[in-house]
């Protein structure tokens, strides 16, 4: 502003004069409230002109007086805005600093000086006074060149000394003494640097003053600000307090945000290792927890206890035909039940799906096996889940420690043999004995090697053919056999049931189905004629969602008639849940296909339930043949299940018939047809061609 004011005057000295330029000029001033004036002066220090129509005639020539002569000059000699020194300047009746700058003609002639007086309290003063709103600081401003005093902050408007002497020579050498004793630098060094520099220093009366000084190069100014080292400890001490306020108020509320973030965590780590030791579905103990706390029951001087292992019967049908849903909610009710009778110290455990664990502390025979009796009672209620009445077993076996097993997986694997002794008869309990593990590890034997049965050509199906009493040929019933390459030829007794516990069983049945209809099919094309086969199915296959749909369908690939195919069920799967049976067994009556009924009269059947059952045929089982010369009850029996039979309208099919006085006496009771070694062994598909042809038998 002080520039381009300058050249205005030197280009039209009438500027002065100029009312829109004097408006400007002031309403500049306006917005800087620290300028008081601005005046124009010759180099002869005479002032000229000075804003707000000030009558400069009063002012006093800069170079005459005293405290404005040497700054004067010395802006005359330099090219930059200099700070005059701060004096009390009457016409204002104001302290000011004045800034001044020579303004040159094009040659460098200095034409005029612009100075500009500024209020010292609302300059300097404000700065500091900003800076330090306490006022705990004396702070000084002062001139290089000659130390005389720019600013004091604890100046007054009397106090002419501060301003009219130069700063004090002893002062000076204290400071500087100070400033090498700390720093080793002297004023030059730190001149040169610009660095803000802090000491303490002894001032006047031997009083300890802490001193911060900073060199403006571009004012030549030096600024010190010094105040009582016991306000810089008081102040400290405060500051401590203060920070060790904050310090234990962060600390506390550190101790309780950690706090706080150690019981969540705490309590997130308890939710996940109850988790993760807890079955979802039942809330039960799993086996992780078992495994993670079986040292509570298993360790140097712990005393005897039983290991209960529970698996339930009948259960993967129900899940497989009504869905997860259905078996979980069933689960749900059976975990309540089993709860209900749990005994003092023990703990159940759901170790699978369908398997459970009770641990306790009885050792005692009777009071063990009364306990798996109260079990097994307890799991064979019926259950109602979605209208339905839902029917399952359980089979036990049990193991003692350490009789049975010095580790916890020795007894467990202990009573899983014990467990499958029991599952050949259902609903049934066993303690473990040694004699048992010879059994168990056949079983996995043939487990393991039946896994690859099929796609090694083991597995092949055999042809049982049904005749009449008077020798005429009916029809075959198709039966899976196994030529193991390790085990030699495995009886079907031996290795269904484990395919049916390992859940091999939905594989094999479909193979049973597809090569039997492809075989029956291959025979009757060589033959060029049609015959009846029977199927067995498995509970597995028959509650497949689909099932029936795929069955059917392989039977028209093969342009089989629907007609000629059976179906052969096992009585004990009637008992599972007959709302549930019924239509499944009448998607396939309504296919054309007959029913058969299998080992009838070892089951549980009553006339009400068969006489809603869609049988076509039933089959008497083979241990009620083998007896009936032998046992008269038995006799009895075949004669009532043939009467039973006829009343409901269905065919009679006898099995394991082996003596023509077996035929003699199922004819004379009625039977419609008979299977077994008196006439022909179960025989390849080449051998059942040769066998027709043999007996030319014409349907």
């Amino acid at each position: 502003m002080l520039d381009i004011l300058g050249q205005r005057f030197i280009e039209d000295t009438r500027y002065k004069n100029n009312i829109s330029s004097m408006r400007m000029l002031d309403a500049a001033l306006l917005e800087s409230p620290a300028i008081t004036s601005i005046a124009i002066v010759n180099p002869q220090g005479k002032m000229l002109f000075a804003t707000h129509g000030l009558d400069v005639s009063r002012f006093p020539n800069l170079i005459e007086q005293e405290e404005s002569r040497e700054s004067f000059l010395a802006v005359m000699q330099s090219q930059n805005m200099m700070f005059g020194r701060t004096y009390f300047f009457k016409p204002f009746n104001d302290w000011i600093v004045p800034i001044r700058k020579a303004i040159r003609d094009s040659e460098g002639n200095v034409k005029l000086v612009i100075t500009a007086a500024l209020r010292l309290q609302d300059s300097f003063g404000f700065i500091v006074r900003n800076a330090d709103k306490n006022d705990r600081y004396n702070t000084l401003i002062i001139r290089d060149n000659d130390q005389y005093i720019q600013y004091a902050s604890n100046g007054t408007a009397d106090n002419y000394e501060v301003y009219r002497s130069s700063f004090s020579a002893e002062r000076l050498q204290s400071i500087e003494k100070s400033l090498s004793q700390h720093y080793a630098h002297s004023k030059d060094e730190l001149k040169r640097t610009g660095h803000i520099v802090s000491f303490p220093y002894t001032g006047d009366e031997s009083v300890e003053y802490l001193a911060s000084l900073k060199y403006d190069d571009t004012y030549k100014l030096w600024f010190l600000s010094t105040t009582k080292m016991d306000i810089v400890s008081t102040a400290f001490a405060n500051l401590v307090k203060i920070y060790l306020s904050i310090f234990v108020a962060v600390e506390v509320m550190l101790y309780a945000l950690v706090r706080v973030i150690f019981n969540a965590d705490k309590k997130r780590n308890e939710d996940l290792l109850y988790q993760a030791t807890h079955d979802q579905l039942t809330g039960m103990p799993n086996r992780s927890y078992l495994q993670t706390n079986i040292y509570n029951w298993i360790h140097d001087v712990t005393q005897p206890f039983s290991l209960l292992y529970i698996d339930l019967d009948r259960f993967k049908s129900i899940n497989d035909s009504f869905g997860h849903q259905c078996g979980d909610q069933l689960l749900l009710d059976l975990a309540r039940r089993l709860q209900s009778v749990q005994p003092k110290d023990s703990i159940i455990i759901r170790h699978g799906g369908d398997e459970f664990v009770v641990l306790t502390p009885s050792v005692d025979t009777d009071e063990v096996m009364a306990l798996s009796r109260k079990v097994i009672e307890t799991i064979c209620k019926p259950y109602r889940v979605n209208n339905l009445k839902l029917h399952i077993g359980a089979s036990i076996g049990i193991a003692q420690y350490p009789i049975h097993g010095e580790s916890f997986d020795i007894l467990l694997r202990s009573a899983d043999i014990a467990m499958y002794e029991s599952k050949k008869i259902k609903n049934s309990i066993h303690l473990f004995e040694d004699k048992m593990e010879e059994g168990y590890l056949q079983n996995v034997k043939i487990e393991q090697a039946l896994r690859s049965a099929i796609s090694d050509d083991e597995l092949f199906m055999v042809y049982q053919p049904q005749v009449t009493p008077e020798g005429d040929f009916y029809g075959v019933e198709a039966l899976l056999r196994w030529q193991s390459a390790t085990l030699g030829f495995v009886p079907p007794d031996r290795f269904i049931s484990v395919a049916e516990t390992s859940g091999q069983m939905p594989a094999i049945g479909n193979f049973i189905t597809q090569q039997t209809l492809k075989d029956v099919k291959e025979v009757q094309s060589t033959l060029n004629r049609s015959f009846h086969t029977s199927i067995n199915i498995s509970v597995r296959q028959l509650m497949e969602v689909g099932f029936a749909e795929r069955f059917i369908q392989s039977i028209q690939t093969n342009n089989l008639d629907n007609a000629s195919i059976t179906l052969e069920i096992t009585e004990s799967l009637f008992i599972e849940d007959i709302d549930h049976i019924v239509p499944l067994l009448q998607e396939f009556k309504d296919h054309g296909l007959e029913i058969s009924m299998d080992d009838f009269g070892t089951g549980y059947s009553s006339l009400s339930v068969l006489r809603r059952l869609p049988i076509d045929e039933l089959k008497i089982d083979k241990s009620f043949i083998d007896v009936m010369f032998v046992d008269e009850s038995s006799q009895k029996m075949v004669q009532n299940i043939i009467m039973i039979g006829k009343n409901l309208e269905m065919d009679i099919v006898a099995e394991g018939v082996e003596t023509q006085e077996q035929v003699n006496i199922l004819k004379a009771f009625g039977c419609d047809r008979i299977q077994g070694y008196h006439f022909a062994k179960p025989m390849r598909k080449e051998a059942l061609v040769q066998y027709i042809e043999e007996h030319d038998i014409v349907s």
